[in-house]
């Protein structure tokens, strides 16, 4: 019997300031970053201007605690999961549906940390980028593990890329509220990931 792991998907802020993060990651991530102001925070906020600016100075320090939140949301516990786990394989399983589960959850987050991460500053890029490498190191060691360490440093990186850009893109075409649930998702990703794995040789 396979043991059950929870996901921990709720992100860890200032009520206001997620109600403002909140609206804004749909607005950047439907409307552009570029192209949503601080005035359409606000009202979709349905605060005033003013009381948001108490909060955040521009959009940018918006689009930062956006990002920063959403990647402390995914490595929040992460590795000591990862550790519990005895199984290599469970630990893929864990993978997949811990981040799936985090997208269907932030999906809206999501997006714009695909889709406008570039707009921040060099330094606040590279903080974000700093999560992103412990997240993917973190997932590239289970992998390692779940394959013997049979893969060289090279393509053990096409791999772990490739399985991220697997789960990363499902807020291109996922529905949540369709016929097949996270929990499905989740298993037909692992079975389609894991049977093309171990057809790879090692270079």
């Amino acid at each position: 019997m396979k043991e059950k792991y929870s996901v921990k998907k709720h992100l860890k802020t200032d009520s206001k300031m997620n109600v403002i993060a909140s609206a804004a990651a749909r607005l950047y991530s439907t409307k552009g970053y570029r192209e949503t102001s601080m005035e359409d925070v606000a009202v979709s906020a349905k605060l005033s201007k003013g009381g948001m600016y108490h909060y955040f100075s521009s959009k940018e320090d918006i689009l930062y605690f956006i990002l920063s939140n959403f990647m402390d949301s995914l490595l929040e516990g992460f590795e000591q999961d990862l550790e519990n786990i005895r199984d290599p394989e469970d630990k893929i399983r864990y993978i997949i549906r811990h981040h799936v589960e985090a997208y269907v959850a932030h999906m809206y987050s999501a997006k714009v940390l695909l889709n406008e991460a570039y707009n921040l500053s060099a330094l606040r890029i590279s903080r974000i980028k700093s999560k992103e490498k412990q997240y993917f190191s973190t997932i590239a060691e289970a992998l390692s593990l779940y394959v013997g360490h049979r893969l060289n440093k090279d393509i053990l990186t096409v791999v772990t890329f490739n399985l991220l850009g697997m789960c990363n893109w499902i807020y291109s075409w996922y529905n949540p509220k369709g016929a097949i649930n996270s929990e499905q998702l989740s298993q037909v990703i692992f079975k389609n990931f894991t049977r093309g794995l171990f057809s790879l040789q090692v270079l």
